[in-house]
């Protein structure tokens, strides 16, 4: 009884030094500040640069460039620089100070299996207890944070790459293939959108 006592012991220490790292973790409206992000600042933005980007098309390209693909190019382009610089900014200025992120990651006092029972947890794949609830919150709040930083920056920019390419490619085959590398590219950014509102539901229920 002595070896499972000890573990015990160790598994109570791991816990407890995450319940001590998990103090000052806060989330201070992280989701309304993407929500912000994607339903005025981003559309708005870019909305404005393609026209903006078309309409120097229109007066840039001439002779075998005066084409509507030269211009949805040039307004894609433009729209894709936007969508860097504004996320980065955003980012910095907006999504940051949504969060509290404590000192530390929680999850690093834990042993991998812990980890991947809490994950498990915060993420809706199962029932999640009511034990270490500090802990999974922190952790969640954390995990939040690095998703919302890829939906600002990444995944914008990812789309764009993909309209530039399209836009800026002569080859029919591409055109062909652009149909179910989009569809791929969309369910891949799901995978992000789903986890963030998960663990927004999490920090909502408890």
């Amino acid at each position: 009884m002595g070896g499972l006592d000890d573990l015990l012991m160790e598994s109570d220490d791991r816990w407890a030094k995450a319940e001590r790292q998990a103090v000052g973790v806060a989330d201070k409206g992280l989701g309304q500040t993407v929500k912000r992000y994607f339903t005025t600042y981003f559309f708005a933005g870019m909305f404005l640069l393609l026209a903006v980007g078309a309409g120097l098309g229109l007066l840039l390209f001439q002779g075998e460039w005066a084409t509507t693909r030269s211009y949805l190019l040039a307004g894609t382009m433009l729209a894709y620089v936007g969508a860097i610089i504004g996320g980065i900014v955003y980012n910095a200025k907006a999504v940051g100070p949504a969060v509290e992120m404590g000192r530390t990651n929680v999850l690093l006092s834990l042993e991998p299996d812990e980890q991947k029972q809490l994950r498990r947890e915060i993420l809706g794949k199962v029932p999640a207890t009511s034990n270490h609830l500090a802990v999974k919150r922190a952790a969640a709040i954390q995990a939040r944070k690095g998703l919302a930083t890829q939906l600002v920056l990444i995944i914008p920019i990812v789309e764009l790459q993909f309209l530039v390419q399209l836009f800026n490619s002569s080859n029919s085959t591409w055109w062909w293939l652009s149909v179910p590398i989009g569809t791929t590219v969309t369910v891949v950014i799901a995978v992000p959108v789903s986890q963030f509102r998960a663990l927004g539901r999490l920090l909502a229920d408890t």
